[in-house]
């Protein structure tokens, strides 16, 4: 028997506990120390090594487990080979093995076979639909989490369905019960299909075979084929049949044991041929089962409600009641009940044959790895498209090169559990699904930043990949950037063949073919004002489409939904104070202002709200303090969104000494505080970029940390400032002013933080869409580091400027890179930045002498998403590099015109909703966290019934 390992390292690994072992190797709980995450690690036992058969096994199981992207299957980080041992690593699932359960509940009851066995079949579906064959399927390998979250595990046995993988006579020495029999016959006795049990060919209904004993043993809490030996039971498996679920103690319907019967065929031709029938068949059986009067083939199965916690009774629907204060409108308050139907068919409502029910909420999981960040419905309501962000530990994913490198497309059939990664979908900004639902196109931008964007076409349901049918320019679809994330305008489809974009400069309506991506027209967008178009939403007719726009007037910044003419250029008011809407059923207008998602009548040919806005429900996730809610909504009334209500509204100051102790929160008022902060060298004072919800600008905020005061010290009611920077003594602020309109400009402006009000000194003005970034005072008070922002913010070139009047600009650092977050040493001897220009976001740091900077030294041993510098007491410097807010520290000294580096060490670690982190000279961190509400939405909100007139919500307006 192999030695266990545990405590030892093997690169990069802790390995903390041996979980278990096998024919092909030991599984350990490790830790990853350069991550600092625990993973599953599956060595290879050193005696196989030199077997070519073995290695290729293993290598098949990584293989297997890369190519599959599901939330029910184990989830492989890489492959890996460290002196003479190979590994793979995984996610470390939490939970009991389905065996484990079966030993604890006996045989279980009908409910809890269908909650569990219907993900399980989903999952080995997933598989089957690349062709991959499990081979191993047994409770051992199956994993039930704390929520009954259900992972399979160990495709080692896993090939190609239909090849054969292996022949000849079994091995009569093979170890009896529960094991993988080694030699000429692969997987588990108890559990094996008869073609496996006489090394003959294997496919994907041998998984199906083995899916069926393992739903029979959860039905009985027992096994159908068994033996003292195991060729008694691999006898058993080829000529007996099992004894009937009926006999024993638990009942069990019929529909169930004729569903297993099928599994359990010993020939292969007369199983079900995939897990994917199973999986069908147990989800009509569920339907049938909470709602009897149905017939086994009517309407779609229904994914389980997660909205939620609380389990359902016996197909019971619980009612929630939300009251919504409405505020600003006059429209008193209503009261919406959504109801929660967890065993109800919620197929599309309204259309023919449908049963009409009362509202019904479903929440549809997310693809696992990734966070949503748009959620798309297809006019038929049959399909979810959803925009995707993978969420990557890795040092090579964690840093993007640009905006939209770690997104893409996902699909998924609402009566599926599978989320569908649609390949050639990286960097997606946009998409929409065509009015008859066949076909999503979608733009995603090229590899190369500055090349135009790429328009993909995609068939839905033919399996075939998107292909590119044009390409569209970057004035067409924008961007904004808030938060690390990015906002394009997209476009709308005006009929089967052609698209609509709209361009901000000049504001023009574009028309592009579907099919070939070819410009047909363009209008100039006619109106008296100086607006920026924003998002576009549905077509009204095959000329007219809604779309937002933002403009500057008395008030502030507004933000509308207006209409507009394709061929005449046209343009009027729908609804103000908004900037997201939809049209549903010809004349009905759903809009949204904050996060609450509002009904009114349309009339179609003036283009006016007529009657009273109704609110309908809340909670809608708000990408960003000032703006609407975001939604989708089908032809038959059926709406998507993502959940989490008004974003970035409800952060709050804390504070992290040097000690590493718990971070302690300071007493500032939870406020609209953004990425953007400074604070002094003695850690005390402090400027913050804030949100100004009245009139949509950003503000600038100072104050002390102890005692706890802020207050607002710089805004204008037509510009933002922000980005603000603080000497080291406190005593002089930089920002950046920024001017949208009538004409894009950004300034580079000092000032005196302790003044509320004072008067901004401009120092440096550039126009045509680029931006100034200030990054670092000199300890002299006499010079800035600033960066200019290309106008596609894909570089930044790090400058130089006096703040006496009419200083010039000097050049420190270029290159096809962003080179940002910038800052003198305390000693104004160097300057530390992070740049991307190695392809991944890492620290750097050179010397520095009156202007002139020296060879740039890599510090970060990898992925820097910031960096700063501290001072010991006794006069040491050091720089801290943050990678996913995991602290690297290391020293550092300017010796003769030379950098010289300490060892990097690893120093605190900041919680998981921290947003922005800036030190203090004595190494204290002040850092902004995300208000509750801000988690990363991992599902999808389907609510139906509110929007037909036959339903009940709509009777009672």
């Amino acid at each position: 028997m192999p030695q266990d390992r545990s405590g030892t390292t093997l690169g990069t690994y802790r390995l903390e506990k041996l979980l278990g072992e096998g024919g092909m190797g030991q599984v350990y709980v490790a830790v990853d120390e350069k991550l600092g995450r625990t993973v599953a690690l599956k060595v290879l036992r050193p005696e196989v090594m030199a077997d070519a058969e073995h290695r290729a096994r293993f290598e098949r199981e990584a293989k297997a487990l890369a190519a599959l992207n599901h939330p029910g299957i184990v989830t492989i980080y890489a492959l890996e080979e460290v002196d003479g041992d190979t590994f793979f690593v995984m996610d470390l699932v939490e939970g009991r093995t389905l065996t484990k359960v079966i030993e604890s509940e006996g045989a279980m009851p009908v409910s809890r076979i269908l909650d569990l066995a219907t993900p399980i079949a989903d999952a080995i579906a997933a598989a089957h639909k690349r062709g991959i064959a499990h081979r191993d399927i047994k409770p051992d390998n199956i994993i039930i989490g704390p929520r009954d979250q259900v992972t399979v595990l160990d495709f080692g046995l896993a090939k190609k369905g239909g090849v054969q993988f292996s022949g000849g006579d079994t091995d009569a020495t093979a170890p009896t019960m529960h094991v993988t029999l080694e030699g000429k016959i692969f997987g588990t006795v108890n559990y094996m299909a008869p073609e496996q049990a006489e090394a003959g060919e294997t496919n994907l209904a041998t998984d199906v075979f083995s899916l069926g004993v393992v739903i029979y043993e959860m039905a009985t809490g027992d096994l159908p084929f068994k033996g003292d030996t195991a060729m008694s039971i691999l006898s058993s498996i080829l000529k007996d049949q099992p004894v009937p679920m009926a006999t024993h103690d638990k009942p069990v319907p019929r529909e169930l044991e004729s569903l297993v019967e099928r599994c359990l065929e010993k020939d292969p031709d007369r199983r079900w041929q995939s897990a994917l029938d199973v999986r069908n068949e147990l989800e009509i059986l569920k339907r049938n089962l909470d709602d009897p009067g149905r017939s086994s083939g009517a309407g779609n199965a229904t994914a389980r409600s997660t909205v939620d916690d609380r389990p359902t009774v016996g197909g019971k629907v619980f009612v929630t009641t939300s009251v919504l204060t409405l505020i600003g409108l006059s429209l008193g308050i209503l009261i919406g009940v959504m109801v929660m139907n967890a065993g109800r068919n919620l197929g599309p409502a309204g259309q023919a044959g449908d049963e009409v029910g009362p509202p019904q909420c479903v929440s549809v999981s997310g693809p696992e790895g990734f966070e949503i960040t748009e959620a798309k419905i297809s006019p038929d309501g049959k399909m979810l498209a959803m925009v995707t962000r993978k969420v990557d530990d890795s040092e090579e994913g964690t840093g993007e090169m640009f905006h939209g490198e770690r997104q893409f497309l996902h699909l998924r059939s609402i009566d599926s559990f599978e989320n569908r990664l649609i390949e050639d979908s990286q960097r997606i900004i946009a998409g929409k699904f065509s009015p008859d639902s066949r076909t999503y196109v979608f733009v995603r931008l090229s590899a190369e930043p500055n090349l135009p964007a790429k328009l993909m076409r995609l068939e839905v349901g033919t399996g075939i990949p998107p292909v590119q049918v044009g390409l569209i320019p970057l004035n067409l679809v924008g961007g904004l950037q808030v938060g690390g994330y990015s906002f394009y305008r997209g476009f709308t489809w005006l009929d089967e063949k052609r698209l609509a974009f709209v361009s901000q400069i000049p504001p023009k309506i574009h028309i592009i073919d579907s099919k070939s991506g070819d410009e047909i027209s363009s209008v100039d967008l006619q109106t008296d004002l100086e607006v920026r178009p924003n998002s576009l939403f549905g077509a009204l007719d095959s000329d007219r489409f809604l779309f937002a726009v933002v403009y500057w007037d008395e008030g502030g910044y507004t933000e509308e939904v207006w209409w507009a003419d394709a061929v005449s250029g046209k343009t009027g008011v729908v609804v103000g104070s908004s900037s997201t809407a939809r049209i549903v059923h010809g004349d009905q207008l759903l809009f949204t202002k904050g996060s609450t998602l509002y009904k009114a009548d349309l009339d179609t040919v003036d283009m006016k709200v007529t009657g009273t806005a109704v609110p309908v429900f809340t909670g809608l996730r708000t990408p960003y303090s000032w703006s609407s809610g975001e939604f989708d909504v089908a032809q038959n009334g059926n709406v998507v969104y993502l959940p989490g209500g008004l974003q970035g509204s409800r952060r709050t100051l804390w504070t992290l000494g040097e000690d590493g102790g718990p971070p302690q929160a300071l007493d500032h008022p939870e406020r609209a505080f953004e990425e953007m902060m400074s604070v002094s060298a003695d850690g005390n004072q402090i400027l913050i970029t804030h949100t100004n919800d009245n009139i949509q600008t950003f503000d600038i905020w100072a104050g002390t940390l102890d005692p706890a005061r802020i207050r607002r010290v710089q805004g204008f009611p037509d510009r933002d400032i922000a980005t603000p920077v603080i000497s080291p003594d406190g005593t002089l602020a930089a920002a950046e002013i920024v001017t949208t309109l009538p004409i894009e400009r950004s300034q580079l402006v000092v000032f005196d933080p302790a003044i509320p009000g004072a008067e901004v000194r401009v120092l440096h003005t550039v126009e045509g869409g680029k931006s100034l970034n200030p990054h670092s005072l000199h300890p002299d008070n006499d010079r800035m580091i600033y960066g200019e922002i290309s106008r596609d913010k894909t570089t930044e070139i790090l400058y130089e400027i006096g703040l006496e009047d009419g200083a010039e600009a000097r050049e420190l650092v270029r290159g096809v890179a962003t080179n940002t977050n910038a800052s003198w040493s305390p000693d104004g001897t160097m300057i530390a930045w992070t740049s991307n220009d190695s392809g991944i976001s890492e620290a750097l740091v050179a010397t520095y002498d009156s202007g002139n900077v020296g060879r740039p030294v890599p510090v970060s041993d990898g992925l820097a998403q910031d960096v700063a510098w501290s001072l010991t007491e006794d006069g040491v410097m050091r720089l801290h590099c943050f990678a996913k807010m995991t602290e690297m520290v290391r020293t550092i000294e300017n010796v003769d015109g030379m950098v010289s580096l300490g060892p990097s060490v690893i120093g605190r670690r900041l919680p998981e909703d921290s947003f922005f982190v800036v030190l203090d000279q004595e190494g204290g961190i002040v850092f902004i966290r995300k208000g509750l509400n801000e988690a990363p939405a991992t599902r999808v909100e389907l609510i139906t019934g509110f929007f037909n007139p036959e339903t009940p919500a709509e009777a009672a307006r």
